[in-house]
């Protein structure tokens, strides 16, 4: 079949679960058009003049990536920043009308990328991919209600993208019922979890992992590790309460956050400020290192501010996983995600955000060493078993395949 890919940005720096994605259909023998724009954020200038200087590129045999669009980035604001996501909405469109398609994938970012699927639908069968809920994810961060004007608006415009397309994809059961709950007919939606390339990424023994030495970490203490984004919805506050609790209680406990974000110079100064001895700051780490990263931690964080687990799921679970490493999951208790790590016994939550409960976890796995291998042995395996890449991204095929089929019928 050919599939037709609409993504806002497309690097295998920075989305690297999209380019996979792509990837694995061309490897499943269909011809793959991804159409995207210029990718600006979050990678180095020596990337970013690559992709400059590489509008069309072949990634594999049957897939070709497609850049259009500014080539002057996303811009600082959120005003300049939405007028460049419709602008860039539009270039995508107006190619996406130059290729035949047998079925379109649809990404949800940019914002509302997925309205075009009331035209495109016209002419093939469209998949939105919600890996993300818009414009949820908007109003908690400006802390909007629902009576905005504005927030009217888009919540308007997010009825139209659940409803002209043909099918849609999330990466959790919290997501799902969040879309249902927005007005999405329940019958159209699937859920498919976000991979993890079981192959590339596996536990790095804490004697050969190189970021001990990188970062000049003694290999004999015990580390709670945060690796990722460091933004605006991860509780770093109440992480912090606990460190400077653990600071006065216990010299061989470390916390070490390894990334960079829109929150970092605070998350800097406030470290600073409480004048935290077991608390360090590394800067983001080459893909390669990604395995080692995550296996830095005896504990690895997972973190999301309460009710972001019904919009949002940090892909790097499935990572984390692979790395057999135990999740420390600071997030709603009730959600689902929570109830499968306990259920699956491949790491501990939090309960309801407390700095209490963080402190006596991490304590209680300090003295509790030996609890952590079977965690450790299950998170492995629940991420061959769930999360295996080959497994997902076939998934997605098999979607695909089906809605052409009922398309034809």
């Amino acid at each position: 079949m050919n599939v037709t890919f609409l993504v806002g940005h497309l690097a295998k720096e920075r989305n690297s679960l999209l380019y996979e994605l792509a990837l694995d259909l061309g490897d499943l023998g269909n011809k793959v058009t991804v159409i995207t724009g210029y990718p600006s954020r979050r990678i180095t200038e020596e990337v970013r003049q690559y992709y400059l200087s590489h509008p069309i590129e072949q990634i594999s045999e049957n897939v070709t990536v497609i850049r259009v669009g500014s080539k002057r980035g996303e811009g600082q604001g959120l005003f300049v920043r939405m007028v460049k996501y419709v602008f860039l909405t539009l270039s995508i469109y107006r190619e996406a009308r130059k290729h035949e398609a047998d079925v379109i994938y649809i990404c949800s970012t940019p914002p509302f990328l997925g309205l075009l699927g009331s035209r495109l639908s016209e002419v093939a069968p469209t998949l939105y991919n919600a890996q993300d809920l818009f414009p949820d994810t908007l109003v908690r961060l400006k802390k909007w209600g629902e009576r905005n004007p504005l927030v009217k608006l888009l919540r308007m415009l997010e009825k139209k993208v659940y409803k002209n397309n043909t099918r849609i994809v999330t990466i959790s059961e919290d997501m799902k019922k969040t879309m249902i709950a927005q007005g999405c007919a329940a019958e159209k939606i699937d859920v498919i979890k976000n991979w993890v390339d079981t192959e590339r990424i596996k536990k790095v023994d804490r004697e050969e992992n190189v970021l001990f030495t990188k970062f000049g970490l003694d290999k004999k203490h015990f580390y709670v590790s945060y690796a990722g984004d460091i933004g605006l919805f991860q509780n770093w506050e109440i992480l912090l309460d606990a460190a400077e609790e653990l600071d006065r209680l216990n010299d061989d406990i470390k916390f070490v956050i390894i990334g960079n974000g829109s929150y970092k110079a605070n998350l800097e100064k406030s470290i600073r400020k409480r004048k935290l001895r077991n608390t360090f700051v590394f800067p983001l780490q080459p893909l390669e290192l990604v395995a080692s990263a995550y296996s830095l931690g005896d504990l690895e964080i997972v973190s999301l501010e309460k009710g972001m687990t019904r919009i949002a799921l940090p892909s790097k679970i499935g990572q984390i996983l692979a790395a057999g490493s135990p999740i420390l999951g600071m997030f709603d208790s009730d959600s689902h995600i929570s109830n499968e790590i306990r259920d699956c016994n491949i790491g501990v939550v939090v309960d309801s955000f407390r700095k209490e409960s963080l402190v006596e976890l991490i304590l209680h796995y300090y003295n509790n060493k030996h609890e952590l291998k079977d965690m450790a042995n299950n998170a492995r395996r629940y991420a061959e078993k769930e999360l295996e890449r080959k497994t997902q991204t076939k998934k997605y095929n098999d979607t695909l395949l089906s809605m052409i089929v009922k398309h034809s019928g």
